[in-house]
């Protein structure tokens, strides 16, 4: 009798060789990417693929670049280096995760940080703590979200429409409004619609993501446990808070959670090695991503969730290291107390959540200057008079201070003796490039001129796109108006 043996992990067949997995990923990810491309094309025109093609350009460039110079100064055989440092997954991965809005200077530095930072420094492929794109990631979330193009860019996302509402709705009415403005969950499922590149459409990530597991490039059970564990805490608020399955739904299917779960929290570099332990990890992803989402200024949160959980993966690795067989009530009994603390801690997370009311515009698209929304409201910040006219000076939070960024600046001029809007300026706009900041448009401020305090039906029509950047302006109307009458 002839007995063949292979040492694992190192002596592999050809097919699942770490260079063969890490080309049948590549593959993977450029079937998302070009979804996103031909969606680009049909929606919005040839120059958003070009500049899509040069983000991605962009990135592999310096990712080989940085690569390149790091093999010269180490004095490493550079074909060599490359070949086994993999940066066009990395490259690729990063691309994907950022808006089409995105510069190609912004891409380039957080490819560079994404390589050198998130991997070079820690010793190279196999050695790193974090996923490397997921480091690029954060670096264009916390330094580098202003930095978008004017002649590419697109509305607001799910997430950040649905981190505006207070991440609950409990109106139905209000809920499919809502739901529509991205064409439902059915659309939400396909991605037809702007977003992160890459991360929009979940049945095709699905779909490449059963592919891969088939082939044995990702564990499966990590984002079936993700996901799985996701839709079970939002389901859990969804039904304390008397809200339907759209909720979960909306959870899975928007952001970056499919993309996540399937391309980045399956990196079997930064996740632990033990099956127990990639059970917990997904659970630990799948908790805090729920609590970032509710509970901080970040409105996705599946990418600081992963850089959070690869900072643990070391200890749950230490933990349930030598757990065998023979160990099935230890680590079952572990698994189900990590899944119950995490129930609690995601409904004690959701219970004090309050709707925000959300102010749709009319199919005409005019938005009410005298809405009854109390959320992200303007303050006066200085107030002067000249004879009958009052000028106020004001800071409405807009598109861009939902990210984190600061406010619009409003000018108000109103005649007290008439009551009636005399001028409206925007003194500084820090809402999208080419996009939030067209409120400046002559034509959109000339519409609040002559509007009286008495006409509490007026409206005005929004900038195409840019509702929450418009609706900055409408409230510093509004809040001069009770400013001045009160």
């Amino acid at each position: 009798m002839k007995f063949i043996t292979k040492v694992s992990p190192n002596n592999r067949d050809k097919d699942h060789s770490t260079s063969g997995i890490m080309a049948e990923l590549a593959v993977g990810l450029m079937v998302v990417f070009v979804f996103s491309m031909v969606f680009y094309f049909q929606e919005y025109g040839m120059e958003y693929v070009i500049h899509g093609v040069g983000l991605m350009a962009t990135s592999i460039i310096t990712a080989l670049v940085t690569e390149v110079v790091f093999a010269l100064a180490t004095k490493r055989k550079v074909g060599y280096h490359i070949k086994y440092s993999y940066p066009l997954v990395t490259a690729i991965i990063l691309t994907l995760t950022v808006p089409i809005s995105t510069s190609f200077f912004a891409l380039g530095v957080a490819s560079f940080f994404a390589i050198f930072f998130g991997k070079l420094i820690f010793g190279g492929f196999g050695h790193n703590i974090f996923n490397p794109a997921g480091v690029g990631r954060m670096v264009i979330f916390s330094s580098l979200v202003g930095s978008t193009v004017a002649d590419v860019t697109t509305g607001a996302t799910p997430v950040s429409s649905m981190a505006n509402a207070g991440w609950l709705i409990k109106d139905a009415a209000v809920t499919e409004k809502f739901l529509e403005q991205f064409g439902g969950l059915s659309n939400l499922l396909l991605g037809w619609y702007p977003g992160a590149m890459g991360e929009t459409s979940a049945l095709l990530i699905i779909l490449v993501g059963i592919y891969l597991a088939y082939r044995k490039v990702l564990d499966w059970k990590v984002p079936v446990v993700y996901v799985g564990s996701v839709f079970i805490f939002t389901m859990i608020i969804a039904l304390t808070n008397g809200v339907g399955l759209w909720y979960p739904m909306f959870h899975i299917l928007s952001g970056g959670l499919m993309f996540g779960a399937v391309f980045m929290a399956t990196d079997p570099v930064t996740n632990p090695t033990t099956i127990s332990g990639r059970v917990i990890y997904a659970i630990g992803l799948a908790v805090l991503t729920v609590i970032i989402r509710l509970q901080s200024s970040l409105p996705d949160g599946v990418v600081y969730a992963i850089l959070l959980m690869n900072m643990v993966s070391p200890l749950i690795d230490k933990l349930t290291d030598g757990w065998s067989i023979y160990s099935v009530k230890k680590y079952t009994v572990s698994i189900a107390v990590t899944f119950v603390v995490g129930l609690v801690l995601t409904f004690l997370a959701g219970n004090g959540l309050e709707p925000k009311a959300i102010e749709f515009p009319s199919e005409d698209g005019g938005l009410p200057v005298f809405s009854e929304s109390t959320d992200n409201l303007p303050e006066v910040v200085e107030q002067t008079e000249d004879g009958a006219v009052v000028t106020f000076v004001m800071s409405a939070p807009g598109y861009y201070a939902l990210e984190g960024g600061d406010n619009n600046t409003i000018e108000v001029k109103i005649n007290k003796d008439t009551n009636t809007v005399e001028s409206v300026a925007v003194l500084e706009a820090n809402d999208t490039p080419g996009l939030g900041d067209r409120i400046t448009d002559q034509g959109f401020l000339d519409q609040f001129t002559g509007i009286t305090y008495d006409d509490q039906s007026a409206s005005v029509d929004a900038v195409s796109g840019a509702t929450v950047s418009s609706t900055s302006v409408a409230k510093a109307v509004r809040i001069a108006f009770e400013e001045l009458n009160k």
